[in-house]
C-alpha cells in the first residue's frame, strides 16, 4: 500500500521516541523504559480513569472509561520484549478499548528482565489471571497483550490450563512475539520494512529474558506449544511486521487444535500501529475490531 501522511508520521514518532534505534547509539535499559513510557503516555485521553490495585501480588492498574462494567474485564499484558514497558504506558490503549467494549482493563506491571528472568513474567501473568477469576466469572474475562505481552498471554493460558485453572472467555493478541527463534520467513521478507523489530534485537532480548533456557520452550515461544484447550483467539498483525509469521504460526496451531480464531491482517502496518489510533485511521480500525471481539465474547 502507498504510505499515507498519517502512517509516515506515526512511524517517525515511533523512531524519534527511541534515540539510537536507527543509528545503533548505546542506550541503557533504564533509558529505553523512560522513552517507552514518555511516548505512550503522550496519547493518554482525558476520560481515562485509573486506579492502582494489588492483583494477586502483582502491582497493576485498573483502567477504563465512564460507564465501564466492573464485572467485565480485559487483562492486558504490555509489550516491550520482557525488558521495557509498563502498565502506565498502556492506559491510552486500554481506555480506547474500554470505551467501546464496556469493560474495565486490568494492566499488570509484571516483573521485567534482566532484573527478573524467565519464568517471572509468566508466574506473574498466571497470578493475575487467577486473581481475576476469583473476582469475576471467567466467562466475563478476556486476556490479551501486545508484542511480548501477546506471547505472554498465550504462555499464561498454557500454564494456567496445565494447572487446571478455568479459562477466560477469549484472548486478543496484537502483533504477538511468539517465536524467539526468529524462524519465520517474515523476518527476512520484511527486514527492510520493519524498523522496530529485528532478529538481532530478539537475540538480545532473549539473552536478557531467558538466558541459556531453551528458546523453543512453549512458555517462551508459544508457537512450539500444544495450544489445545485454549479459548477462542483474535490475532491482529501488520503485513509489514517482522513478527508477521509469529501470528500466522499461532493461527495455524489454533486451526489445527480446533480453536475458533479470528485473524486480522492490516496491510502495510508496522509493529504496534494501534497504539497510534488517535492519529492513524488504521490504528482506530484495529481498536474497533479488538473492542468488538471483547464485547461479543464477554456478553455471550
Amino acid at each position: 500500500m502507498a504510505e499515507t501522511p498519517e502512517l509516515t508520521l506515526a512511524k517517525q514518532m515511533f523512531l524519534d521516541a527511541f534515540p539510537g534505534l536507527e543509528d545503533g547509539s548505546p542506550v541503557t535499559v533504564e533509558d529505553l523504559r523512560r522513552y517507552d513510557d514518555d511516548l505512550w503516555n503522550s496519547f493518554l485521553p482525558d476520560d481515562a480513569i485509573t486506579e492502582s490495585v494489588d492483583a494477586g501480588g502483582v502491582p497493576a492498574l485498573w483502567t477504563g472509561t465512564e460507564g465501564a462494567s466492573p464485572d467485565k474485564v480485559l487483562i492486558w499484558l504490555h509489550g516491550g520484549g520482557y525488558s521495557i514497558g509498563s502498565a502506565a504506558g498502556r492506559r491510552a490503549l486500554a481506555a480506547g478499548i474500554s470505551r467501546q467494549a464496556g469493560c474495565r482493563v486490568l494492566l499488570p506491571d509484571y516483573r521485567l528482565a534482566p532484573e527478573n528472568r524467565f519464568p517471572a513474567a509468566v508466574e506473574d501473568a498466571v497470578a493475575v489471571l487467577r486473581w481475576t477469576t476469583e473476582l469475576v466469572d471467567p466467562s466475563s474475562i478476556v486476556i490479551g497483550g501486545d508484542s511480548a505481552g501477546g506471547g505472554l498471554a498465550v504462555a499464561a493460558l498454557l500454564s494456567s490450563r496445565d494447572e487446571g485453572l478455568a479459562p477466560p472467555a477469549a484472548a486478543v493478541l496484537l502483533s504477538p512475539l511468539a517465536d524467539f527463534t526468529a524462524s519465520g520467513e517474515s523476518h527476512r521478507i520484511n527486514k527492510e520494512l520493519d524498523p522496530f523489530v529485528t532478529a538481532e534485537m530478539l537475540a538480545g532480548l532473549g539473552e536478557a529474558y531467558f538466558g541459556d533456557s531453551d528458546r523453543r520452550n512453549p512458555l517462551i515461544s508459544p508457537v512450539f506449544g500444544d495450544i489445545a484447550g485454549l479459548p477462542p483467539l483474535q490475532i491482529l498483525v501488520g503485513t509489514a511486521e517482522a513478527l508477521l509469521d509469529d501470528s500466522r504460526a499461532l493461527a495455524r496451531s489454533a486451526v489445527n487444535a480446533g480453536i475458533d480464531v479470528d485473524v486480522r491482517f492490516f496491510d502495510g502496518m508496522f509493529h504496534l500501529w494501534p497504539m497510534f489510533a488517535s492519529i492513524l485511521p488504521e490504528g482506530q480500525r484495529a481498536i474497533d475490531a479488538m473492542s468488538a471481539f471483547v464485547r461479543d465474547r464477554i456478553e455471550t
